[in-house]
């Protein structure tokens, strides 16, 4: 009897162990003594991210944009389409340089100007000749490794491969548009633009800057004229005094040859504290000394060493 009710008891005992176990899910001793057991919400410690050190180099880059031209069309406020190209700087949101053409050419006489400013190795490939030396490059002084500028250039209407008729009020236009859309050019240093132009376009450069100015205070920071002469119907001296008078004064620089008239009356003759001239005398002068033709290796001063000193005394 004694021997039945005991194995009775172990029957039971042993059930009931089997029975605890599937309640518990399963849950091995190990687990029951909270060895493995999963903190609740309130005991999760909070951990630190890991702090990862970013390749600036590898993310700059990827952000640095082609050195390959980007050519560009945008619309003046009368409707007519205006072709530019954009030369895209080495650093992100560098300064801006606008080059204006003059007359007999069109955008493309600052191409390698405009390579050359932009120094990333483009350039060097134009068909110049001793009548263009603005378009060999083998005597233009070098720039600092590091300094690299946006540039952008366009062509006035009606001029592709030189103006076909003087259309100074239009050209004026011309002006409002390319220096407001090349405001809002990405990747650009918006705050810190300068103008650079020859004829038509020395005329343009001043006359765009204080057009920029008027609506987006203080963001052109210079303008560089080569021969102006009143060209789109506005008073070159005013738009210099204009500049000057700004509370922080804006620079503008002129170059002229003594025996081109029209230049010679124009910058021989302001006395703005915030204007340069440079006359060229008559015996060193390139071709007619107007315009693109200053722009030649034997002129002293060197015109690109100048561009290059105007640009640091501006930005």
């Amino acid at each position: 009897m004694n021997k039945k009710m005991n194995r009775v008891s172990l029957l039971f005992l042993m059930i009931a162990g089997l029975m605890f176990f599937a309640a518990c899910g399963g849950t091995t001793p190990e687990e029951m003594n909270g060895k493995n057991q999963q903190p609740s919400e309130e005991e999760v410690p909070e951990i630190a991210p890991e702090i990862v050190e970013s390749d600036s180099s590898v993310e700059e880059s990827v952000d640095v944009l082609p050195s390959d031209p980007q050519k560009i069309k945008f619309s003046t406020s009368d409707g007519v389409e205006l072709n530019g190209v954009y030369y895209p700087s080495e650093s992100i949101s560098a300064p801006l340089v606008i080059l204006m053409h003059w007359a007999p050419g069109d955008q493309d006489d600052w191409v390698e100007i405009a390579y050359w400013l932009q120094n990333r190795g483009m350039g060097g490939n134009s068909t110049s000749t001793e009548n263009s030396p603005w378009l060999d490059s083998s005597w233009f002084p070098d720039i600092e490794t590091e300094k690299s500028y946006n540039v952008f250039s366009f062509t006035f209407r009606n001029c592709e491969n030189g103006c076909i008729s003087f259309e100074r009020d239009k050209w004026y236009v011309d002006v409002q548009a390319a220096v407001e859309y090349a405001y809002q050019l990405d990747s650009i240093d918006n705050g810190n633009i300068v103008m650079i132009g020859a004829s038509i376009g020395s005329d343009g450069a001043a006359d765009g800057c204080v057009y920029l100015n008027r609506n987006h205070p203080d963001v052109c920071k210079g303008a560089l004229s080569f021969s102006p002469g009143n060209y789109l119907t506005i008073n070159f001296g005013k738009m210099v005094k204009e500049l000057g008078e700004a509370s922080d004064p804006v620079p503008v620089w002129c170059f002229y040859a003594e025996s081109d008239p029209e230049s010679a009356d124009v910058c021989g003759n302001i006395t703005e504290v915030n204007f340069t001239p440079y006359p060229y005398p008559s015996e060193m002068i390139f071709s007619n000394g107007h315009g693109m033709n200053l722009i030649a290796p034997s002129h002293d001063p060197d015109p690109l060493e100048k561009i290059l000193e105007f640009l640091e005394t501006v930005l």
